[in-house]
């Protein structure tokens, strides 16, 4: 049986170097009911938007190559579900 990926996997696996690189400052995308990408006016800073908590919960940043890299998150207990929306 196949685990279904959560919300938070989900949102990450859909953003790419390309989608960085391409979004204008000040945008916002949204990846799926929970999570948008947003980046700021003045600077290439990239954040998840949790529409849970209403709040930038983690910072997207370019890893090595091709990667993706979530980091500086913050608020979640140890263990939240990323499948809820409520």
């Amino acid at each position: 049986m196949k685990k279904e990926i959560d919300l938070l996997d989900d949102a990450h696996n859909k953003i790419t170097v390309k989608t960085l690189d391409n979004i204008k400052h000040g945008e916002t995308i949204i990846l799926n009911e929970r999570f948008s990408l947003y980046s700021y006016f003045d600077e290439d800073y990239f954040v998840l938007r949790d529409s849970k908590y209403d709040d930038e919960t983690f910072t997207v940043q370019y890893g090595c190559k091709d990667e993706i890299v979530l980091t500086d998150f913050y608020g979640y207990d140890d263990n939240e579900d990323f499948n809820s929306i409520k």
